[in-house]
């Protein structure tokens, strides 16, 4: 759940920043902001995950709007958010072709956690307008496709051919192709050091951090990175980290980089002891020898910086896998413990209201299962309760029975989750005790068969309180770390008894088994569904921030190799 940048610091040793306060909101309407918008979601977004996608756009069969010509055609990107379709970037003009092949391509920043509504705006522009600068509502509509970009980026060869809505020529189709940019691929490990840094204190010498901020296109610097706090340490030397290409400079090997070191202070006011400013470039040529000299705030000279090691790695990506046919399998456990309240009365998390209200469990399932559900190919998924005990007369408690009825787990779609569960309320009683090892045995048994090709398991929780067999759900998830699995949890409810799930989300302290093995990576993710209420794409963007880290983690740990690329399909006469 860490994110790299954090000004609220709860302990000098986690001033890299385990934590961190919303990004601020920004106006989109200059390129300043937008970069702004799209720097902070790189740094908070998917565990630093996101990458810069290009989407390339062909159109065919165009209507004429001109009455003695042929159209001249633009495509607009634009992306649909709550408060409406905003523009993302567009392409040039082509005059006079009913068939334009555009060569500028769109541009954008592809989140695995949201789902991204996009639309191809197609219209005609006046020769007399400034394509870059007119407004869109001037120009006569040619046609629209929407998409969501999931859809385009785990198509066949990144490559969809649609048909155009709102026009009244029935053939017109646009042909959209997307390609990750090469520095998404680019991972960074740098580790530096300081000589002779600035003494601040009276009775010690300076506690130093580092912070590293790129520059905006003619706007502020944005932090990317913070390192670990070095206490009474006027030659600190950092720990390596490492950092996407993108995250650190955009892909931009020459774009400015500041770094600053402060002197920590546990109110949170630390004060700078000396800056300089650099670029990826001539970092790297420090590590043959030579300093960065530092300045204070007056421009005197601060001691300087080393750079001790910069080494830049190409790594497949995880939409690299995606494209690759890597399954997202999805499953899902709700529970059916008593602590849930009786579903009669409407303070029960199972509580179904006459105004057809959907229940917590419910907006938790819909807002990450619309997300997970764009990359499973057969969309049907495991679905299970935990805690209950059938209506039948003698029936003992179940802690791993299918959802819903005929004794099959497998349900069609989020739909078909969402009519399992309202069976489920009608056939089942609430119980107890909460126990999670069996719902991990049967997903940790499913991730261990061998499949024809690769597939990765997410199994998603939804509890309300306290687990009763901790330990033997750690021993579970030590197993289940050597395998294709993530395990979220979602925290419905008010519940104060949700500690337990915070040791499970091991983002500190790896996990330790009773025989004493430890983890071989981070596999959970907790959140607490209050914190989102009524928020399902907030809720999902946070309980899913992690999964793509935790698959390259696995991937990386097991040595596991990008599988090979079907053979490229013939384009489309």
């Amino acid at each position: 759940m860490g994110n790299c940048c954090s000004s609220d610091v709860e302990t000098k040793y986690a001033v890299g920043g385990e934590r961190v306060g919303k990004p601020g909101v920004l106006s989109a309407s200059s390129s300043m902001a937008r970069e702004a918008v799209q720097a902070a979601a790189l740094v908070t977004g998917s565990n630093m995950y996101s990458s810069w996608v290009e989407i390339q756009v062909a159109c065919s069969g165009l209507k004429t709007a001109d009455t003695f010509s042929k159209s001249d055609p633009m495509c607009v990107l634009m992306e649909l958010t709550k408060n409406g379709w905003r523009e993302v970037g567009r392409t040039e003009v082509i005059a006079n072709n009913e068939s334009p092949s555009f060569v500028k391509k769109l541009r954008m920043l592809y989140n695995f956690e949201s789902v991204q509504h996009l639309k191809m705006h197609i219209v005609d522009v006046d020769q007399h307008h400034d394509a870059a600068k007119v407004a869109i509502d001037k120009c006569n509509n040619l046609g629209d496709v929407e998409l969501k970009l999931s859809e385009l980026l785990t198509a066949s060869d990144r490559r969809l051919q649609m048909p155009v809505m709102h026009t009244s020529k029935k053939d017109s189709k646009v042909t959209l192709t997307a390609d990750e940019m090469s520095a998404a691929r680019e991972v960074i490990t740098m580790q530096l050091s300081g000589t002779g840094l600035k003494d601040v204190e009276v009775f010690s010498k300076s506690d130093p951090f580092l912070e590293i901020s790129r520059a905006t296109e003619g706007g502020p610097y944005l932090p990317v990175f913070k390192t670990e706090v070095k206490d009474n340490n006027l030659n600190p030397i950092w720990a390596p980290f490492t950092v996407k290409a993108t995250q650190l400079n955009n892909g931009d090997p020459y774009r400015s980089l500041r770094l600053r070191v402060y002197d920590y202070e546990a109110n949170g006011a630390h004060r700078l002891l000396g800056e300089a400013t650099t670029s990826a470039v001539k970092l790297k040529e420090l590590v043959d020898g030579g300093d960065l000299g530092l300045l204070d705030k007056a421009g005197k000279p601060a001691g300087s910086l080393q750079v001790r090691m910069f080494d830049v790695e190409v790594r497949p990506s995880f939409l690299d896998y995606l494209q690759a046919g890597t399954e997202i399998s999805f499953m899902v456990a709700v529970d059916f413990t008593g602590s849930n309240g009786n579903p009669a009365d409407p303070r029960s998390l199972h509580y179904c209201s006459p105004e057809g209200r959907p229940t917590q469990y419910e907006e938790a399932i819909i807002g990450i299962g619309r997300v997970l559900e764009a990359y499973d190919t057969d969309k049907i998924f495991q679905s299970y309760l935990f805690g209950g005990k059938s209506r039948v007369p003698g029936a003992v408690v179940q802690h791993c029975a299918p959802l819903g009825p005929g004794g099959n787990p497998a349900c069609q779609g989020i739909n078909g989750i969402l009519q399992a569960y309202r069976w489920a309320l009608s056939e089942w009683a609430l119980s107890g005790p909460t126990l999670f090892t069996p719902l991990l045995r049967t997903a940790v048994a499913q991730a261990a068969q061998p499949v024809p090709h690769l597939q990765y398991h997410v199994l998603l929780i939804l509890t309300d309180g306290c687990i009763h067999d901790m330990q033997d759900t750690i021993d579970t998830l030590v197993e289940g770390s050597n395998l294709p699995l993530s395990v979220l949890i979602v925290g419905v409810g008010e519940s104060g008894e949700l500690k337990n799930m915070e040791v499970l989300d091991a983002d500190d302290t790896p996990l330790v088994s009773r025989r004493k093995v430890k983890a071989s990576r981070d596999l959970v993710q907790f959140v607490k569904f209050s914190d989102h209420r009524n928020d399902g794409e907030a809720l999902a963007r946070e309980v899913l921030a992690e999964l793509p880290g935790q698959f390259l983690d696995w991937v990386r740990t097991n040595r596991v190799p990008l599988p090979q690329r079907p053979p490229a399909s013939v384009p489309p006469p």
